[in-house]
């Protein structure tokens, strides 16, 4: 099995193998240009809503990250039935912050290398914001990349 690979999300609760998820959000967008800057706009605003005690700046940094990768990397196709990025925001009882973003295609190719910032610097960028990242295939088609982020000061 893939390091980065897990099994189908299973429900909110189980999303950490740790703690409960407490407060969750999420919201589908179009493949279009503009939605890495509305998914940022969402991204903050939810964050601040939920009064994370994280580094909201940064959250939102990687959010817009994680969806401009999916509008210039896992678009189908203009046949394709799916063009849509969805984001899900999940804070658990102990704080973690799982950002989703799921996309139509089923595959990442190269992605501990895209991760480590070999293949351009938008993922290893999220890494440095605080995000450990993963990703997974979804149940119903494409695959979904998760980052997953601690609350307080990310360490430079």
């Amino acid at each position: 099995m893939h390091p980065r690979y897990a099994e189908p999300a299973a429900p909110v609760t189980s999303l950490t193998g740790t703690a409960p998820v407490a407060e969750e959000w999420s919201r589908t967008f179009d493949l279009l240009p503009a939605a890495p800057q509305l998914a940022r706009l969402h991204a903050r605003t939810r964050l601040t809503m939920f009064r994370w005690p994280g580094n909201v700046e940064g959250a939102t940094e990687a959010v817009g990250i994680l969806v401009g990768n999916v509008v210039a990397h896992a678009d189908p196709g203009p046949d394709h039935e799916d063009r849509r990025v969805r984001l899900r925001l999940a804070i658990t009882e102990v704080h973690t912050l799982l950002i989703n973003v799921q996309d139509p295609l089923p595959e990442f190719p190269n992605f501990e290398q895209a991760s480590a910032g070999e293949l351009g610097r938008g993922l290893w960028k999220v890494g440095r914001l605080g995000g450990a990242l993963s990703w997974h295939l979804c149940e119903r088609g494409g695959k979904a990349v998760r980052a997953r982020m601690m609350p307080g000061r990310v360490p430079a």
